[in-house]
């Protein structure tokens, strides 16, 4: 997903309320997301965006998603989240050597 980097404690949350503790962040991703002007870090564009990653299990990606969905909803202007639900055939988590992979994510 990518969002405005002055979102990042909504984002937070969001993963919070899903559940999701283990994720991939970056900070200062220059672009422009699907609505508002693109964010460069330039005098020009200023600002940037954030972007974040996460391997989850199909029923914590549907959580995530609809948290997003509702979340984009209840936003005005440009600060909203794009994200990208991406299936995969095959996910090797560190975690999951360590455990029986019941965290949900």
């Amino acid at each position: 997903m990518t969002y405005y980097v002055g979102m990042h404690q909504d984002v937070r949350e969001i993963l919070s309320t899903c559940g999701i503790t283990s994720y991939t962040h970056w900070d200062e991703v220059t672009g422009r997301l699907s609505c508002g002007e693109p964010r460069e870090g330039s005098d020009v564009w200023p600002g940037y965006n954030a972007a974040l990653q996460a391997v989850l299990r199909e029923e914590t990606a549907k959580k995530l998603e609809a948290a997003i969905r509702a979340y984009n909803a209840a936003q005005r202007g440009d600060e909203r989240i794009d994200a990208c639900f991406i299936e995969t055939q095959s996910v090797i988590r560190a975690a999951d050597e360590f455990n029986d992979g019941s965290t949900g994510q």
